[in-house]
């Protein structure tokens, strides 16, 4: 079992912009999964944590949702 991962939610809320730099600050980096094909959006993880985000121009991205992943 997977150990529960904190990440900070007061930067991490839906519709904020938050940088690159700022991401991989807080541990938070890529996913090799390609299943957005269809829309623009990059998921990301943080141990049992994954956030879906939009990428902006200048290495920003959007928050789209953060939400708890549970392995089946």
């Amino acid at each position: 079992m997977q150990p529960i991962v904190q990440i900070p939610t007061q930067k991490l809320k839906k519709n904020k912009c938050i940088s690159g730099d700022e991401l991989e600050s807080m541990g938070i980096f890529p996913t090799n999964l390609y299943c957005f094909t269809y829309y623009h959006y990059v998921l990301y993880q943080k141990g049992n944590k994954r956030v879906i985000l939009k990428p902006l121009p200048c290495n920003l991205f959007k928050v789209i949702r953060v939400y708890d992943f549970i392995s089946a």
